[in-house]
């Protein structure tokens, strides 16, 4: 693998920001009170044209289920607390528009002991304290927002971006943190159920010391699944004294100052199914007095045989990362080799070191080690053909030994890989895995045949500790309903009206330019607008009422068995992108909630794949407006724009509808 020192490509797993903006809970009774820098006052109403001019104040009048704070577009000084709890059905909302920036301030947004809210879209940088701190609680969302520099890189003063403390039942998703002075995302104290999944998280360092990691749990019975995280100061994901039983599955680590994944003294874990390229010591490590163990379908390529060293120190020489500890691309050490098992991983080395460690034992040849430990009888020592390892793109190609290879019935093993792609089979390779999916790939991604590799975003690594500035979130109207009989436009026919719609608000396209989309709203036709991508029996059909206007397009599963329904522009409202960034916008919902439905922009140059961006949320029986933004890599590109439900989660007869779809320019 050649090592490039100069700029690297990080594959995001949401693509950029990725913003949702959820509105589920406008059924219940909650008020909206907005918060921003023009015409404002703190003894006025709290409307749009007359809002607050303080995040304390906001947050202060949201105190019963289903109240929202909106913050317009505006640099503000946190913290902004929490003074209420949700429910299930209602939950406390603190939401941003695009351009909403908390700059300084001793945390940026604290939730302590409160149960069902929303912290959602937020811009937080330079605080002294965390710039996300959630302590006590449950059901907390934190979710598409972007963190940076919290604490201080000196002793007694450093802080991660995004902690969670004794929290429970809690999602921590599609955010991005980054050149924080402490770990990235940390989970500790009692925490547990909580998923961080979807984020990206590197640069996180003490600068002082080899410490800071991209994602730390030191709390029991949580997830982290279908992470990146890239050029920590530390690991990329830590699992310390006190998260027993976590998993740790579908992640991509690269290029850390000390493992990729590290599990020390831990005990009842699952690594499944990650990526781990490049990182300064043994790149799946499980060591001190850890056990029970499961190490199953990971690609672990390069690691051990580099000096990494990819923070800043301060001052230089305060301490020497010259990765001369432990080695191997998996290393199961100390007291974890009795009750550990580990099969169908994939090692591989490009120069001279050790590929695996067992039981303090180095093992070059597959036949040794399985010899030897009795593990890996399925596991592979081979090249896994990544795309363009020198660029961090680590993709499958066409003929990787890692493709429909994997065990799908380990436990742990995800349905879908690091961005959203379902397991898919390449009938041009054996199915030689075990497990309910036969086909399943090993390592984070899957690779997507007539592709040209796993579907995924590339673009520069960020250098920078800049939050952007957008122009403000789309305005809001009530929309006027009506129960016109459908009329479809397919061979398929359905008598499935869509959800009445009496308060769900209605939006204008997103600031920046014009709705590139010709028929957004399908009140006449379906033109521009086919099920390619879907399983077979999929139909595309026209529905009463929409979410503003007549009607709505109804996706459905008119087949037998699951299949993959997909709603997709052609020819692509996009047919030569320019200069900027391209926000893809639309509203969905289902009868039947809980359904993950993903939205999509992929950037072609002819049948070359550039780059992608997506943003997945769950399915509810209420409008939803799902947001997307992708700056192209090449002008005069084709932008491809399309939403899906996978395969997995779409029965015979399941459906769900989409309207207001917008692409504008800026």
């Amino acid at each position: 693998m050649t090592r490039r020192t100069g700029v690297r490509v990080a594959l995001l797993a949401a693509g950029l920001l990725l913003a949702v903006i959820p509105f589920s809970h406008a059924a219940a009774s909650g008020s909206t009170w907005y918060v921003g820098p023009v015409n404002c006052s703190n003894t006025g109403p709290g409307t749009p044209s007359n809002p607050f001019c303080s995040l304390s104040v906001g947050a202060a009048r949201a105190t019963d289920p289903g109240d929202t704070v909106q913050v317009l577009a505006g640099t503000y000084t946190g913290p902004m607390t929490f003074a209420g709890s949700g429910t299930a059905g209602a939950p406390i909302t603190f939401a941003a528009n695009p351009g909403a920036l908390i700059n300084a301030g001793s945390n940026g947004i604290v939730a302590s002991s409160r149960s069902y809210v929303v912290i959602n879209g937020f811009s937080v940088t330079g605080t002294t304290g965390y710039g996300i701190s959630v302590s006590g609680g449950s059901n907390v969302t934190v979710s598409n927002n972007t963190v940076t520099s919290a604490g201080l890189p000196s002793s007694g003063q450093i802080k991660a971006g995004i902690y969670l403390s004794g929290v429970t039942s809690s999602l921590a998703s599609g955010n991005v943190s980054h050149d924080n002075s402490d770990h990235g995302i940390s989970v500790v104290s009692s925490s547990t159920g909580v998923v961080v999944r979807g984020n990206t998280s590197y640069h996180n360092a003490n600068r002082y010391r080899r410490n800071a990691a991209g994602i730390n749990v030191t709390a029991a019975g949580n997830s982290v699944v279908g992470n990146i995280t890239h050029d920590n100061e530390d690991s990329g994901i830590n699992v310390y004294p006190g998260g027993n039983s976590t998993l740790v599955a579908a992640n991509v680590t690269y290029n850390n100052g000390d493992h990729g994944i590290d599990n020390y003294n831990v005990t009842g874990g699952r690594v499944v199914g990650n990526t781990v390229v490049g990182n300064c010591t043994t790149g799946i490590n499980v060591e001190g007095t850890s056990g029970n163990y499961r190490v199953a379908n990971n690609v672990a390529v390069d690691n051990a045989v580099f000096v990494v060293n990819p923070t800043p120190i301060s001052p230089p020489g305060a301490y020497t990362n010259n990765c001369n500890r432990r080695h191997g691309n998996i290393g199961i050490w100390d007291s974890a080799p009795a009750s550990t098992t580990a099969n169908t991983n994939l090692v591989w080395l490009t120069v001279t070191g050790k590929q695996y460690y067992w039981n303090g034992t180095a093992y070059n040849t597959l036949s040794s080690l399985q010899a030897a430990s009795g593990q890996e009888a399925a596991g592979q020592f081979a090249d896994p053909l990544f795309a363009d390892p020198g660029d961090w793109d680590l993709r499958l190609t066409e003929g990787s030994p890692a493709i429909d290879s994997a065990d799908s019935g380990a436990s742990g093993a995800q349905p879908s890989d690091v961005l959203g792609n379902p397991r898919i089979d390449d009938p041009n390779v054996p199915n030689t895995g075990t497990g309910p999916r036969p086909y399943d790939d090993r390592g984070a991604y899957e690779f997507q045949p007539g592709a040209g590799g796993g579907t995924t975003t590339t673009t520069q690594a960020p250098t920078t500790t800049s939050v952007p500035t957008t122009t403000s979130a789309p305005t809001t109207t009530v929309p006027t309903t009506t129960t016109t009989a459908p009329t479809t436009t397919t061979a398929a026919s359905t008598t499935t009206a869509a959800p009445t719609t009496t308060s769900a608000p209605t939006t204008t396209a997103p600031p920046g330019g014009g709705n590139l989309v010709g028929n957004p709203g399908f009140e006449t036709n379906l033109t521009g607008w086919n099920t390619s991508g879907s399983g077979s029996g999929v139909t595309l059909t026209r529905v009463a009422p929409g979410h503003s206007g007549g009607y709505a397009a109804m996706v459905r599963n008119g087949g037998s068995t699951n299949a993959t329904m997909t709603l997709n522009d052609s020819p692509n409202w996009v047919a030569a992108t320019s200069a900027g960034t391209y926000t893809g916008s639309v509203w969905v919902c289902a009868d039947t909630a809980g359904a993950p439905i993903r939205v999509r922009f992929r950037e072609y140059s002819g049948s070359t794949l550039l780059g992608t961006a997506m943003t997945e949320v769950t399915l509810t029986s209420s409008w939803q407006l799902v947001i997307v933004s992708y700056p192209p890599v090449a002008a005069g590109s084709t932008l491809d724009m399309n939403l899906y439900v996978p395969n997995a989660s779409a029965p015979a007869g399941s459906y769900f509808y989409a309207d207001d779809v917008s692409i504008v320019r800026s």
